[in-house]
């Protein structure tokens, strides 16, 4: 029995806990709705710590977090919220059941395109220097220039998801914070390859018409 990677499991998801129990915490600080944004980038921003073995004490670095970025997390994702998320809602709720099979799978795809896009903005948040207004276009873009990385992505929330509603009690505990630790893994592989081919392109001297294959260029926090 490999009593290290035993270990080594257990401590990951005793940090996933963590995480999850510090996202609930923003969310409801920020009175949900204002909280969510900022609730779950804090979450990111702590699974990125930790993927890189930079050790933090988490509480008082998920509140610093929070705290520093809490307006500008609303600003980015609150206007999705209201225009994407709300009006999902009523439609799951009241439209859904009266979809025909062509309108049901628009919505399904339509769907799993803005999960993937806020996946990716999320993730990108925590690379990238970005000016507010535009998380939403390079993270649309960045999905077309991965789309099997973005695919994982969207694995990965379904599988997430599928478990937590076969099991709801993990919810409260360990769905959310194992969630954003696998995204924020995959994402950072994700962009480190863009960066590679961005500065590969440099080198080469190719022209922006190329961009599609040689990399999406943004600032690296």
């Amino acid at each position: 029995m490999n009593w290290k990677k035993i270990y080594a499991s257990a401590e990951l998801i005793f940090y996933c806990l963590r995480i999850n129990l510090c996202v609930l915490l923003g969310i409801l600080m920020g009175g949900v709705l204002l909280g969510i944004g900022p609730g779950i980038q804090a979450g990111f921003h702590l699974a990125k710590l930790d993927i890189r073995k930079q050790g933090v004490p988490v509480l008082r670095t998920y509140l610093s977090y929070y705290k520093e970025n809490f307006w500008r997390s609303n600003r980015i994702f609150g206007p999705i919220l209201l225009i994407f998320g709300l009006p999902t809602i009523m439609v799951q709720l009241f439209v859904v059941t009266d979809l025909t099979i062509k309108g049901l799978v628009l919505y399904i795809i339509s769907q799993c395109i803005l999960i993937t896009v806020v996946m990716t903005m999320f993730a990108m948040y925590e690379f990238y220097e970005i000016p507010a207004k535009r998380y939403f276009g390079f993270s649309l873009k960045f999905l077309t220039y991965q789309p099997v990385g973005s695919l994982l992505g969207l694995l990965w929330f379904g599988i997430c998801s599928t478990v937590t509603l076969l099991l709801p009690g993990l919810l409260p505990f360990v769905s959310i914070g194992i969630w954003i630790y696998g995204t924020m893994g995959l994402y950072l592989k994700f962009f480190e390859e863009n960066e590679q081919k961005v500065a590969a392109a440099a080198v080469e001297e190719t022209s922006e018409m190329e961009e599609a294959t040689n990399g999406i260029e943004m600032v690296k926090r």
